[in-house]
């Protein structure tokens, strides 16, 4: 197998690629606007495709000034959240199981990942949520409890 089919079947779709391709195949235009729709939703994949595969491959933008020994510790911390989406570890645990501290833990997922740990795990959620409800049919409730969310009325807040 080649290099390039190794790296194409060994990624785990995300839930965002799995929202753009959902989008892409439930397209509801028809003529040039489906072409424009479809045009704007393939470059929308491909560069969340590509940011994914960059930030895999270690390319950094270059304004992101951490060591690579932080930036492992990071990727490691956001493996770590997205194993358990429905109950991460709190900060302060998550920063030892990483060895970091836990302000260069707050500091540096931000600066790599673009969002506080927290608010990533929101997002995460929320797609998950987004899927289970347009993919499945689930309900409402149903979608919420199994991202995570304890109560209805904090799912609806966020």
């Amino acid at each position: 197998m080649a290099a390039r089919d190794k790296l194409y079947d060994s990624r785990k779709m995300t839930p965002l690629v799995k929202r753009i391709l959902h989008e892409i195949m439930r397209c509801p235009y028809r003529a040039e606007i489906r072409r424009m729709y479809m045009e704007g939703k393939i470059l929308e994949l491909l560069a969340v495709y590509m940011d994914e595969v960059l930030l895999e491959k270690g390319s950094l933008p270059r304004d992101v000034a951490l060591s690579k020994t932080d930036i492992a510790s990071l990727r490691q911390a956001k493996q770590i959240v997205d194993a358990n989406l429905i109950a991460p570890p709190s900060l302060v645990d998550l920063s030892r199981l990483i060895c970091l501290n836990e302000y260069k833990l707050k500091k540096g997922f931000k600066e790599l990942f673009g969002l506080p740990v927290h608010a990533y795990v929101i997002d995460q959620r929320l797609e998950l949520a987004r899927c289970l409800l347009e993919q499945d049919g689930s309900s409402v409730t149903y979608a919420a409890s199994m991202v995570g969310f304890n109560n209805l009325g904090q799912f609806a807040e966020t």
